[in-house]
């Protein structure tokens, strides 16, 4: 059997890029493991702001339909609980399953087709190109899809770029220190919530480089986690879960309606996200963004970019090859991607900080609402941060701390323009990739102590 294009996951990203090449007349099947009644549940916060779809065309979530509250934004408290911060921005809680079944339906009425219950077992592989995939089919069975390019969308798992030769740029292995483990629940509470602020809690203590959230679905249901980065002394998600947040659920009546754990990307993209045959989507490509691990709102932009450079590949040259795709790559950063490395230098930096230090920059201010905003947005520490910093840092118990924030700064600023700046064709890209292990190998070094 032979399509055009093969879509390896039915998530977010996967779904909307098959939608978009469906539509552009192109022969679409997507490869999917849960039967099709299932498409769209996933663990995850399940919040995504606004401004991701006006920038991928696409409708927003409406409540009562695929939504089930709006947020006005997100407020982040202090370990001590003492200060907060709110980083401002329409955006809304998600009802996952429902979100996922309208993009289903998109792309089946777009044209696209499913193998539901189906599950990858490896790519096809032809001397240096990828060929297409064999699957398993419902009976255990396995079969054979050939194409003329695949889209990794699998998520996490990564379940293509993972098994293809390691000399191949794009199968490049992330490290599991750039990752959060991640444990939720969602639940039905007694209490009234106020649906109109997601809230983020910062404490090593509960969620050592991590968070732990309370998101309410509406009045009387709630998506509460904790995330934490993994490592040898990383205490378990879901310990921490049960000793931290439980005793909150309990105080507001909750009924648990599902839970359950997952691993999130919280980094900048892999370094390369193509390959002859081959395109890279959403969590396949760690697109989260790193500070808050959402990864709904990047998943649409990659696959808008990843489509529209496919579309113009097959459409102008009948091939998918890796100089016809290489162009995805800096469409992504312009959109997103620089933003999220320059981000990744801040999330490695935040992770080296004390409780102590948290609470002072929160309860001082250092940052304001529009600050904090507006950062979320641009991807960059604001100089006025750097002048706050440098009046009320005087008074902390270590000062360095200003010093490491002008540091903070500029390695932000480097990795932008690093991303910015991505090779223009596949013959730059080793060089290029020289400076960006450096420079983040550098910023380890010198904050993860």
């Amino acid at each position: 059997m032979r399509y055009e294009v093969l879509v390896a996951g039915g998530g977010t990203a996967g779904l909307f890029s098959a939608y978009r090449l469906a539509r552009a007349g192109l022969s679409v099947a997507v490869v999917e493991t849960k039967p099709e009644d299932r498409i769209g549940e996933k663990v995850c916060g399940d919040a995504v702001g606004e401004h991701h779809f006006h920038n991928v065309e696409l409708d927003p979530p409406r409540v009562g339909v695929d939504a089930v509250a709006t947020f006005e934004g997100v407020r982040v408290f202090s370990p001590n609980k003492k200060g907060y911060v709110i980083a401002w921005g329409k955006g809304y809680a998600l009802n996952r399953r429902a979100f996922g079944q309208r993009l289903l339906k998109m792309a089946i009425d777009a044209g696209a087709e499913l193998f539901d219950s189906h599950s990858v077992i490896k790519p096809i592989i032809d001397e240096s190109w990828v060929k297409g995939l064999v699957i398993r089919k419902t009976d255990g069975s396995t079969m054979e899809l050939e194409c003329s390019a695949v889209i990794d969308a699998t998520g996490v798992a990564a379940v293509v770029r993972r098994k293809l030769p390691s000399d191949w740029w794009v199968s490049e292995k992330i490290p599991l220190e750039d990752f959060n483990v991640a444990y939720r629940v969602l639940a039905r509470v007694e209490e009234r919530q106020d649906p109109s602020l997601a809230l983020i809690y910062l404490d090593l203590n509960v969620a050592p480089g991590g968070y732990w959230w309370w998101f309410p679905k509406g009045e009387y249901e709630v998506n509460v986690g904790v995330g934490v980065r993994p490592s040898p002394n990383a205490p378990n998600p879901k310990e921490q879960f049960n000793k931290y947040v439980m005793p909150r659920l309990r105080e507001v009546g909750a009924e648990i309606l599902h839970e359950g754990g997952g691993l999130v990307p919280t980094r900048r993209t892999i370094p390369c996200m193509v390959w002859n045959g081959l395109l890279v989507v959403g969590d396949a490509a760690s697109t989260a963004n790193p500070i808050h691990g959402g990864g709904i709102g990047p998943s649409l932009v990659s696959s808008y970019c990843a489509t529209d450079v496919l579309i113009g590949a097959l459409e102008e040259r009948g091939e998918a090859s890796l100089n016809s795709l290489w162009s995805y790559h800096r469409a992504y950063h312009k959109a997103y991607g620089a933003k999220q490395a320059s981000l990744d230098v801040l999330r490695i930096y935040l992770q080296s900080l004390s409780n102590e230090d948290l609470d002072f920059v929160i309860e001082k201010k250092v940052v304001t609402d529009e600050e904090l905003s507006e950062m979320g947005y641009r991807g960059e520490l604001l100089p006025t941060i750097i002048s706050k910093a440098t009046r009320v840092f005087r008074l902390l118990t270590r000062p360095s701390l200003l010093l490491e924030l002008k540091a903070v700064k500029e390695y932000m600023d480097r990795a932008r323009g690093l991303y910015e700046n991505y090779p223009r064709s596949p013959s730059e890209f080793e060089e290029w990739r020289l400076k960006d292990k450096a420079l983040f190998n550098e910023v380890k070094a010198k904050f993860w102590k």
